[in-house]
């Protein structure tokens, strides 16, 4: 292979950006620990009346995995670096070749298999974020979800075995992985692919993964603002921002913040995963390889770090609003509950919250709370015909009242559904959808 003379002279840019990367991977390290100490404390520290239900979900497995993946697959990437990836081809003697080659090429499953696992989790907390939605939302869900994983488990096959025997024969071709880095038989025994290949199937993998990404991005927002794009398809003469300031200042906060951290990250990683995909040509580029392939390693760890932080987003609310707002108004038995420090005024909300928080995820429960509670707030904001506007926007949740004990030690609590009516279905208490047979 004839190795050109870059005119530059022996430079290393590879240097200050991988130490960009271990800053976001140390970044999202903590963040992932606050994740978890978060939900440690929720489930230890609380009182049990206080604490939802389900505080641990499978996405927090997948995240960690992901993050155990990309700590690996960084690892690797200092090893090469270590013996010159980021410097130019041409002034790396024999072994330093060979050897900041075969770290790069070890560490390719491993970024591959991390970005799979991080969305895999986003994907599982969506289905968790939208489980009462119609059948062909969670579809289109778990579609996107086996369609990515079977593409990017292609990819890592694929990296793995692109050499082999020559004559082409079946054989166990991981054991010749290693020719990769290392010199080819000079009898031609053995044959890699053309470097061409792994670029084609890297352009397909991030095609598809850009194309799910933003699909997932969308469906996210639509989701999240489905009653309000409802109002605007069933009054065409309403303007989108006269309709917009209509709904209730709080509820319009909290819908923003969901949208950008459930739809956000998912647009970041879909845009990385566009440049990276571009990138991808220095993979097919082996003359001037180590120095070429440097900024495609910085997008690989921009694609797969923004999913991983943004997990964190409904912990830092929960955080947030259990530390700061409530002790703001005197509250000290965390966001679900209501009650106050001093006395016990409310002896019916930590109630309404225990029966709410029970049905939900940690992750779940504090991104979409508002969801079925705001529907009133969205489609028809309070105006003068009602005195108890504001009562009425949040009557869904069921009254309970001071239990009655009767004296065989039972105990029998009264409560009083309030329905609310909205096109031809009811909600009831807990997100239920009533049909009007009677059916749910």
């Amino acid at each position: 292979m004839d190795i050109p003379n870059p005119g530059e002279g022996d430079v290393n840019i590879g240097t200050s950006t991988f130490q960009a990367c271990w800053v976001l991977t140390a970044i999202v390290g903590v963040a992932l620990l606050f994740r978890y100490a978060i939900k440690t404390w929720v489930r230890w520290a609380l009182p049990e009346v206080t604490a939802p239900g389900r505080i641990w979900g499978t996405e927090d497995l997948f995240f960690l995995v992901a993050w155990g993946f990309d700590i690996t697959h960084m690892v690797f990437i200092q090893m090469s670096a270590n013996w010159g990836l980021g410097r130019h081809f041409f002034y790396l003697t024999a072994e330093e070749r060979l050897n900041s080659m075969k770290w790069d090429f070890l560490s390719q499953p491993l970024a591959v298999a991390s970005a799979m696992v991080s969305r895999a989790g986003m994907m599982w907390f969506l289905l968790t974020c939208f489980a009462a939605s119609e059948k062909k939302i969670r579809l289109s869900i778990i579609i996107c979800a086996v369609v990515q994983v079977v593409v990017n488990m292609v990819t890592i096959v694929q990296i793995i075995v692109q050499c082999g025997p020559n004559p082409y024969q079946t054989t166990n071709r991981v054991q010749y992985f290693h020719y990769m880095w290392t010199p080819l038989p000079e009898d031609g025994s053995v044959k890699c692919q053309s470097p061409s290949v792994q670029t084609t199937v890297g352009f397909v993998q991030g095609g598809f993964n850009t194309v799910i990404d933003f699909f997932l991005a969308v469906l996210a927002a639509v989701e999240l603002w489905q009653f309000f794009l409802r109002t605007l398809h069933r009054n065409p003469e309403t303007s989108f921002w006269s309709q917009f300031r209509k709904i209730s200042a709080t509820v319009r906060s909290r819908r923003i913040w969901q949208t950008i951290t459930l739809s956000g990250p998912l647009i970041l990683s879909g845009c990385a995963s566009i440049v990276k995909t571009y990138k991808l040509k220095s993979l097919g580029d082996r003359h001037d390889f180590t120095y070429n392939i440097v900024t495609f390693v910085l997008w690989v760890k921009i694609e797969n770090y923004s999913i991983l932080l943004a997990s964190c987003a409904p912990v830092a609310r929960l955080f947030l609003r259990s530390f700061v707002d409530h002790r703001r108004e005197g509250r000290t038995h965390g966001y679900w509950s209501r009650s106050r420090s001093t006395d016990h005024k409310e002896p019916e909300t930590e109630l309404k919250r225990r029966a709410n928080a029970k049905e939900q995820w940690l992750d779940s429960a504090t991104m979409t709370n508002m969801t079925i509670t705001c529907v009133h707030d969205e489609e028809n904001p309070p105006t003068g015909w009602s005195e108890h506007g504001h009562e009425r926007s949040i009557s869904q949740v069921s009254k309970a009242e001071i239990p009655e004990h009767v004296g065989d030690g039972r105990v029998t609590v009264k409560t009083d559904i309030v329905v609310q009516v909205d096109d031809g279905r009811s909600i009831s208490s807990g997100g239920t959808r009533l049909l009007p047979d009677g059916g749910y």
